[in-house]
């Protein structure tokens, strides 16, 4: 009968913790990779959300462009706002994203997938580094509030695919007050919701 020593049974335990670890981390990887070219349709029974943020340095404003879609494409909900923010364009997609978790949670939202065309967001998403930065810790409350309401995931769009919502958040440097569109489709952006349908 053969016994392993204490020394090779840890062994054996970190090999196995090591290699778990390991394909844990491949897999988040695998997820920051995924880039999309142009909006998709979500999952039946869940909703895709995307967001985006405008920065304005010299007035040290940011606007917010949020927009929920259902599985057919069809916008049930948008978010214009817009907030001081003393910062650079990471900061502002960070606290977009912030913004953006809570209005998912504040409408109930249980199945969601995010697309920004922040990399250096999504990554944090995904925990593929540490950054301790305003924007950093931006993105850790972001991602504490999205796992208190249920199933999400990110994925990285490039602004091709984020046209629609990119267009709001650059349209609210201009606004005194949040614009919440329930059910409806914001009339400025109608043309590229009514493009990115079409092309899903």
């Amino acid at each position: 009968m053969f016994v392993r020593s204490q020394t090779e049974s840890r062994g054996v335990t970190e090999a196995l913790a090591y290699k778990d670890e390991n394909r844990l981390q491949r897999d988040h990887q695998q997820l920051a990779d995924q880039r999309v070219l142009s909006w998709q349709k979500p999952a039946r029974g869940s909703y895709q959300v995307n967001w985006d943020a405008a920065l304005k340095v010299e007035t040290g404003k940011m606007g917010l462009g949020v927009i929920v879609r259902d599985h057919q494409g069809y916008v049930i909900e948008a978010l214009r706002a817009r907030r001081p923010l003393a910062g650079k364009a990471f900061e502002a997609e960070a606290y977009g994203l912030v913004v953006t978790a809570t209005f998912c949670k504040e409408l109930g939202l249980n199945q969601i997938h995010i697309e920004g065309d922040s990399k250096r967001v999504i990554n944090l998403m995904h925990g593929m580094e540490k950054n301790w930065s305003m924007g950093g810790l931006l993105v850790e409350d972001a991602k504490n509030i999205l796992s208190s309401i249920g199933n999400w995931k990110a994925t990285h769009v490039y602004l091709e695919g984020n046209k629609a919502v990119h267009k709001i958040a650059k349209s609210t440097l201009n606004l005194d007050e949040d614009v919440y569109d329930i059910e409806e489709c914001p009339l400025c952006i109608q043309s590229n919701v009514i493009a990115e349908l079409f092309s899903a």
